[in-house]
């Protein structure tokens, strides 16, 4: 019921009934002139003609409202790009109607005369028709929403979209700027909504720690039993034995590099992380191919914080935390010579810092 008055339906009846009062009146009132009696139907009915016209857009209205609340569908204003096209062809037609009765021609006569300027009328129109189809596609589609994040290939629009009109879809830049984009730009071009990421609840982390690769090297079995008693590296030396088990360089027992090791740390310490998706979502640490500028080893993981600060904050913190620990696995990460030279070979020595780490 409220929608129906919301709709104003009930005014849009109220006025049928009213125009239609007053042209049954001009029947009963005495001594009208003819003349005035023929101008004022003609007024009567134009009226008429835009009235239902007005109530045919505001009865599509409600059957959006309610077809909207279903929950299978869930989702405001599921017709609108429908509603739209709808509005501009009832309101071409009733436009024509209400100008052939007031001059008392036929509406073919009109109809005619736009056929004859429709290539005109195509070029004019161009963009408020590619559009106008373009928001039904956009809206029907359920491609962007009020709210949505998206960002927009070849445009400066990043941000949150405000506004998703017939001609336009305005986004507001995270710094604060808005951008307007045509409707068709996002049907026309690629570009990337991240309403999926906050449905999903999780945010990827695809960020790699590059490695010198001069500081790569087996461990010996002295130094592997005093790494063992750190936290999470019981799981590490696991996880690597498993991993290297059967290789042929194990055949006399296993052989771990620092590389291997660190790699399986940082896997053991994202499963023990409670702030990153540990089912359901992909998680791994892998080893990418060498660069110029190092080994990467990269992390591919999901926070469990979709929003913007708190997911910046798990990230660093986590990388924060790797960064600090490869000094313990005797690496480095790497750094151009310019900046960073290697002072002797002791610094690839394994350093622990006990006090600091257990």
């Amino acid at each position: 019921f409220h929608e129906i008055i919301e709709s104003r339906i009930i005014g849009s009846f109220a006025s049928v009934v009213a125009i239609l009062a007053v042209d049954m009146a001009l029947y009963w009132l005495p001594n009208l002139d003819k003349e005035f009696v023929v101008i004022a139907r003609r007024v009567i009915y134009a009226i008429f003609i835009a009235i239902i016209a007005h109530m045919l857009i505001r009865v599509a209205r409600l059957a959006d409202a309610y077809y909207s609340r279903l929950p299978t569908v869930n989702r405001k204003n599921a017709f609108a790009g429908y509603i739209t096209v709808g509005s501009f062809v009832v309101y071409s037609i009733a436009g024509i109607l209400i100008v052939s009765v007031l001059m008392n021609k036929s509406p073919l006569y009109f109809i005619t005369a736009l056929g004859a300027m429709s290539a005109v009328l195509l070029i004019v129109f161009r963009d408020t028709l590619l559009s106008m189809f373009a928001n039904v596609i956009v809206t029907t589609g359920d491609l962007v929403r009020v709210g949505d994040w998206i960002s927009v290939k070849g445009s400066e629009a990043d941000g949150y979209v405000t506004e998703v009109s017939l001609n336009v879809v305005k986004v507001q830049n995270f710094d604060k700027t808005v951008t307007s984009l045509p409707t068709y730009t996002l049907v026309q071009n690629s570009f990337v909504n991240w309403r999926g990421m906050f449905d999903a609840g999780g945010r990827r982390i695809k960020r790699s720690i590059y490695l010198d690769q001069r500081s790569i090297r087996m461990l010996a079995k002295q130094e592997l039993e005093e790494i063992a008693n750190i936290p999470l590296m019981d799981e590490a030396l696991r996880l690597e034995q498993q991993s290297v088990a059967g290789n042929p360089e194990c055949a006399d027992g296993p052989r771990i590099t620092n590389s291997g090791l660190f790699r399986q740390y940082v896997l053991a310490y994202l499963q023990q992380h409670p702030k990153i998706h540990h089912s359901g979502m992909t998680l791994l640490v892998r080893q990418l191919q060498p660069t110029p500028t190092g080994l990467p080893i990269e992390l591919y993981c999901f926070t469990t914080d979709t929003r913007w600060p708190f997911y910046e904050d798990i990230q660093a913190t986590i990388f924060d935390h790797l960064f600090a620990m490869l000094p313990v696995f005797g690496l480095r990460a790497y750094q151009s010579e310019s900046d960073f030279a290697e002072a002797d070979v002791t610094s690839r020595i394994v350093d622990l810092k006990r006090d600091a780490l257990v």
